[in-house]
């Protein structure tokens, strides 16, 4: 992946002139915003900015391996918080801190003060406590779990303050940089969600560095529902319980009766594209499925949908 993608998706498009937040899907971009960046891309500053980012790739490997060695597990993100918070203040930001959620937030303050624009990458990674995160080389190629997604946004973040300060590239709006915790799995997005709620800072404009395509440029939000749906139940050992309800046995059941009921919905011919997942079961960690007496067993479910209506009509019908 290489660096410059950044400057042209999130430095010229969103740092150095304010678009307001909204997403929108299957449009082109405005020939206005087309022009500006242009002409941005031309200014003296901003070349020497390229310039400095691609002399300074060693340096952001160097910061891509520290980080990714870093376990941050959903809701284990604390220690690469601390580490990255250091990184954004020998950075040169104005303050940096984190907060009640957990989110590593550095700002750099505009000329003019009235807008706000975050340039976000998310702190955990999907693998769990424990997983062997030392990274490895092959050739030009770097391995280890998380590594992608996302800790290499975090290096890039890194990379594009370095590349303001350094240039002496002054921006109307504020940066709020950020690493944002919660975004993967059962962390359901908890981080973005405490930024954007009443305890959060004012924000006008959002990027977000993540993905492994760093050519494209999404500016549509995908939306999700994720339920947690428990059944209780005595039975569950093959001799000793039988003839007891068996909440395994009705568990199966309800994923067959939901993947049924959701492929069967007449709306998905003319709806945006909607997916749903039964993503993981779980037991008690202290009970055994052998023992008499299972107690309860649970599965998580996902919905995704680039709209809402979808996602909250297959609900009304599957729980129903």
């Amino acid at each position: 992946m290489k660096a410059t993608h950044l400057l042209t998706a999130c430095l010229l498009s969103g740092l150095l002139f304010t678009v307001d937040a909204w997403a929108q899907g299957g449009s082109q971009v405005e020939p206005r915003y087309m022009s500006d960046v242009q002409q941005l891309a031309k200014h003296p500053s901003v070349i020497k900015a390229f310039d400095l980012i691609k002399a300074e790739d060693p340096r952001t490997v160097k910061e891509h391996i520290l980080l990714t060695e870093i376990e941050a597990p959903p809701f284990g993100e604390a220690k690469r918080a601390q580490q990255f918070g250091q990184m954004l203040k020998d950075a040169g930001l104005d303050s940096v801190w984190i907060d009640q959620e957990g989110n590593v937030l550095g700002l750099r303050k505009g000329t003019k003060r009235g807008k706000v624009v975050v340039l976000d990458a998310h702190l955990d990674t999907v693998f769990p406590e424990g997983t062997d995160v030392t990274v490895r080389s092959s050739g030009d190629t770097l391995f280890a779990p998380g590594i992608g997604d996302d800790t290499r946004g975090l290096a890039m973040v890194l990379s594009v303050v370095r590349a303001l300060n350094q240039n002496k590239i002054r921006t109307d709006a504020d940066i709020l940089f950020v690493g944002s915790v919660g975004e993967e799995g059962l962390g359901d997005l908890r981080g973005v969600k405490y930024l954007f709620s009443e305890q959060g800072p004012k924000i006008d404009s959002w990027i977000s560095i993540d993905g492994g395509d760093l050519g494209r440029v999404n500016n549509a939000g995908l939306g999700s529902y994720r339920y947690k749906v428990t059944f209780n139940g005595p039975g569950g050992h093959s001799w000793g319980a039988f003839g007891l309800a068996n909440p395994l046995h009705a568990l199966a059941s309800g994923i067959h009766y939901f993947v049924q009921e959701a492929d069967a919905w007449p709306s998905r011919a003319y709806a945006p594209a909607t997916t749903l997942v039964v993503s993981a079961v779980e037991l008690p960690s202290t009970q055994s499925p052998l023992k008499p007496g299972l107690k309860w067993i649970c599965a998580r479910n996902t919905l995704r949908c680039w709209a809402k209506w979808p996602l909250s009509w297959i609900t009304r019908c599957t729980v129903a």
